[in-house]
């Protein structure tokens, strides 16, 4: 992230942003805090796209270097001027290799839902890992990304993951009304405090539940209706905890 960091945001100019050789740089250090605080680094929130090899490889040395066991690995940007069908394809190609690796670090590689790409929802997820090992890859599900992209009845996204369900990133997102143009009621979405979205997220628990999910949620909240970080964290927590059941 070459951001400004005086005027930091959650994407840019992040203060704690670091990169790979940062990480494994710093390794004993971060272990050591996390031992101190008693909390665990199971997973690197990577920015990195499967069809950069070298980066990839750069991120699974980082993960090695903290323990992480979970890394994102991204698919490419759909391009609405190619061929659907193939992208998919090549994204497969690429993460087949993305696989060789993973195996090779042990180190599981996940695809975030993320909008703009070429796997918004699970089912596209799916398209890209079919006949890939569920041990080496999976799926880093997002439910408030799909408020912007690619919603899915979750029910059915959970089971069509089945075993490439990895892990849970948890925030939540609202269509508001904007301006009329053409006498038409224009809509956009933006991110809110988790009580407050169109994601359910005792649902969502619920259906986890159902298929005994027992891995991890990443909080990741980008909503500023609390301005104090502390305050909103705790709110976030005893939400998840007291409301959704999650231990």
């Amino acid at each position: 992230d070459q951001g400004d960091r005086a005027k930091p945001s959650f994407w840019s100019g992040n203060r704690t942003s670091m990169t790979p050789a940062d990480v494994i740089a710093k390794a004993d250090e971060l272990k050591a805090a996390a031992a101190r605080l008693n909390v665990e680094m199971p997973s690197l929130a990577a920015y990195i796209c499967c069809a950069d090899p070298e980066a990839v490889e750069n991120a699974f040395q980082a993960a090695n270097a903290i323990g992480a066991g979970n890394i994102r690995v991204n698919t490419c940007g759909f391009d609405p001027a190619a061929d659907y069908k193939k992208q998919i394809q090549d994204n497969r190609a690429y993460y087949a290799e993305v696989e060789k690796l993973a195996k090779r670090y042990n180190v599981r590689a996940l695809i975030e839902t993320h909008m703009g790409l070429i796997t918004p929802t699970i089912q596209s997820a799916v398209q890209v890992l079919e006949g890939l090992d569920p041990e080496h890859v999976g799926i880093m599900w997002d439910p408030g990304n799909q408020i912007y992209e690619g919603r899915e009845r979750f029910d059915m996204a959970i089971r069509a993951a089945g075993p490439y369900l990895g892990e849970v990133h948890v925030k939540n997102a609202i269509i508001r009304e904007t301006e009329v143009a053409n006498g038409h009621q224009l809509w956009t979405t933006t991110w809110c405090p988790l009580r407050k979205g169109m994601v359910d997220w005792y649902a969502v628990v619920e259906n986890l539940r159902a298929v005994n999910y027992d891995g991890w949620f990443m909080l990741e909240d980008f909503s500023n209706d609390e301005p104090d970080t502390a305050a909103r964290l705790k709110d976030d927590i005893a939400f998840l905890r007291e409301d959704c059941g999650i231990a």
